[in-house]
C-alpha cells in the first residue's frame, strides 16, 4: 500500500540529551534483544517522489567492515511480505529518500564518512527542519575485539565502532558536528537565517547561543520552525 504522507520519524531526542559529547556513543539500541542481523522486521521505504510503501526489511549490519560489504548505510533489501524469499528490490541510497527498519529510521543524505559527499543512508536521531544523524564505521582491529565478561552491549559497541554526528538542513549539504566548533558563529547563523533574531543572538555570542549550546539551539529553532506552518 502506498501513501502520500511520509510517516513522522519518531527518534526525537531532547536538546539536553544531545548536549553530551556523542563522539563515541550511540542513540539506537543495537543489542541482540532489539536488533538481529538477518532477521526480517516491519518497515517502509520512501521513494524519491515521496511515496511510502510498507513492507518488510531484512536487517543488515550497521556499517561495512573496513568500508567493504553491504550494510544499512549503503543498501536496503525491501520485501512486501515477511515470508518472501527474494526482495522486491535492493535499493541504493540514490534510489530512495529513506526507509525504516524496526525502530531505526534512515534518510539518504550526501554523507558517506569521508571526503566524498556521495549519498548514503544515515540513521536519524533528531527530526526537524535541522536534522541530526549518526554515521558508523568500524575501528581498527574490529574483528578481534571480544566482549568482556559483564560488559553490556553499549560499552562493547563503543569499543568496536566510531560514531560521527551529522547536522543537516539540506540533505545535500550535511556537516560533521566535530567541524562546527571553530566555525559555529559563521555557519550556524546560515542554518537559522530565516529566524533573524536567533541568528543575531548566535553572531553576538549571547549566553545560551554558543557552540556548547548547539543542540539546544537546534531544538529551539526546530520548534520555532514548526510553529510557522
Amino acid at each position: 500500500m502506498k501513501h502520500k504522507l511520509i510517516p513522522a520519524l519518531f527518534l526525537l531526542l531532547t536538546g539536553g540529551a544531545f548536549a553530551q559529547d556523542r563522539t563515541n556513543s550511540t542513540i539506537a539500541d543495537w543489542s541482540p534483544q532489539i536488533y538481529q542481523v538477518g532477521k526480517m522486521y516491519p518497515g517502509y521505504i520512501i521513494s524519491l517522489e515521496g511515496d511510502t510503501t510498507k513492507g518488510f526489511i531484512k536487517a543488515d549490519t550497521r556499517c561495512s567492515t573496513g568500508g567493504i560489504g553491504s550494510s544499512n548505510q549503503n543498501s536496503v533489501a525491501f520485501y512486501l511480505n515477511e515470508s518472501d524469499k527474494k526482495p522486491v528490490k535492493k535499493y541504493k541510497p540514490d534510489e530512495l529518500r529513506g526507509y525504516q527498519i524496526a525502530d531505526k529510521v534512515y534518510e539518504s543524505i550526501n554523507y558517506s564518512g569521508g571526503l566524498m559527499k556521495k549519498p548514503n543512508f544515515n540513521i536519524v536521531v533528531q527530526e526537524g527542519k535541522i536534522r541530526t544523524y549518526e554515521w558508523y564505521s568500524t575501528v581498527e582491529g574490529y574483528a578481534t575485539i571480544q566482549r568482556q565478561s559483564g560488559e553490556d552491549w553499549k560499552a562493547f559497541d563503543a569499543r568496536r565502532f566510531e560514531t560521527k554526528l551529522i547536522i543537516a538542513k539540506d540533505p545535500k549539504a550535511p556537516m560533521e558536528y566535530s567541524t562546527l566548533g571553530m566555525q559555529f558563529v559563521k555557519r550556524m547563523p546560515e542554518l537559522v537565517s530565516d529566524n533573524p533574531e536567533m541568528a543575531k543572538k548566535i553572531v553576538d555570542k549571547e549566553k545560551g547561543y554558543k557552540f556548547i549550546n548547539m543542540f539546544e539551539v537546534i531544538e529551539e529553532y526546530n520548534k520555532w520552525s514548526a510553529s510557522q506552518k
